[in-house]
């Protein structure tokens, strides 16, 4: 009897030591977005305060560098384009060049740091504070989501005269 018994403990032992060890095997993959992009749109009109619906512009042909990081973008008829801020510093500005003129695009913005997970670490995630743009034809450069995370979500609108 007390054979049965040792053995009947070994395997109730051995059935909850590899619960154990499979229930606490961290995730080796991260499936999660880390670096989140600026979602920046173009619009020829400006939208009002009663909500009047947006009319979208195209980049016909845009060249994006950022200053003072390697961010890079060149594309064609774009309607709208992602761009990653700076997680070193409060104010992140880029050069643009479209509609053949040159633009500096700044971003003033808070960084800060998401733990997601043992596998991943932890995200750079940003909430904009204001931006504004150096080209005349701008009318203004609107906030329509401040927070910029790994959802890809419009965040800016760059309303140009027309």
């Amino acid at each position: 009897m007390s054979s049965r018994l040792s053995i009947f403990v070994l395997s109730c032992l051995l059935v909850l030591g590899s619960l154990y060890l499979v229930s606490c095997e961290p995730d080796k993959v991260c499936h999660q977005e880390l670096q989140a992009a600026v979602q920046i749109t173009l619009s020829a009109d400006s939208v009002t305060a009663a909500g009047d619906t947006m009319v979208y512009a195209q980049w016909d042909s845009i060249l994006v560098v950022g200053v003072g990081s390697d961010v890079g973008l060149k594309g064609k008829n774009l309607k709208g384009i992602g761009l990653e801020l700076r997680p070193d510093t409060t104010l992140t500005q880029f050069l643009v060049q479209y509609h053949n003129q040159v633009d500096t695009l700044s971003i003033e913005h808070t960084p800060r740091l998401q733990y997601i997970s043992a596998a991943c670490g932890c995200a750079i995630y940003h909430t904009i504070l204001r931006a504004w743009s150096s080209d005349p034809r701008v009318d203004s450069v609107s906030i329509i989501n401040a927070s910029v995370e790994a959802l890809a979500q419009d965040n800016l609108c760059i309303y140009l005269h027309e």
